[in-house]
């Protein structure tokens, strides 16, 4: 651990909470439970209408999107896609790892675990390739699910996951979910160089 580095002792402890997760309940469970949790803090959200779609990004910019609020500020790359530059888990990553200097044993079995197809994944469109950390179980079915109290020109929009980057710069991708959303993959690739996450949203009829 760096001298003079002042540490968030509630990042550390909520990796340390997942660790133990796995190793009680096992990666299935933990998954679950995260999952679960997130879906939750979704449900309190109030239903947000914007009339333009410029009004939706005009709220990325000034921080009152649902989305933004949670994740951070998004970079809108032409035809509804968009790239997040900073995993809003990395300052959690950064001090765990000070402590301990790697993340724990058990967080590839997770990560494998959220990517397999299931119910969740598929109703919220995440996972599938897309999940580089256990993290993503928790930030990608959150974001989804806030997109469901937003409507633009009185329209529903859905989002869906086509990739992320994890810390080391390993990539992952959604094939499903590029393909389902006709994004070129191509594009999305070209996204994760400068980003750590690429969504698309889609208006619903």
């Amino acid at each position: 651990m760096k001298e003079g580095r002042i540490l968030d002792i509630a990042h550390i402890s909520f990796l340390d909470m997942i660790k133990i997760m796995i190793t009680t309940s096992g990666a299935a469970s933990a998954k679950g439970a995260l999952i679960r949790n997130a879906l939750k803090t979704a449900e309190s959200v109030s239903l947000t209408e914007y009339h333009t779609f410029n009004d939706y990004l005009k709220g990325i910019e000034t921080a009152t999107n649902p989305i933004t609020m949670i994740e951070g500020k998004s970079t809108h790359h032409g035809e509804f896609v968009f790239g997040l530059k900073d995993c809003p888990f990395g300052p959690s990553i950064r001090n765990y790892m000070e402590v301990f200097e790697k993340l724990p044993d058990g967080f590839a079995d997770f990560t494998a675990e959220f990517n397999k197809p299931s119910n969740v994944t598929d109703q919220y469109r995440v996972g599938e390739g897309a999940g580089v950390s256990p993290f993503c179980s928790v930030h990608q079915p959150m974001r989804s699910a806030f997109a469901e109290k937003i409507k633009i020109s009185g329209r529903k929009i859905r989002i869906y996951q086509l990739g992320c980057k994890s810390g080391s710069g390993k990539k992952g991708f959604a094939e499903k979910w590029i393909k389902e959303s006709r994004v070129l993959k191509s594009a999305v690739d070209a996204i994760l160089n400068n980003h750590m996450c690429c969504y698309s949203l889609k208006l619903l009829d």
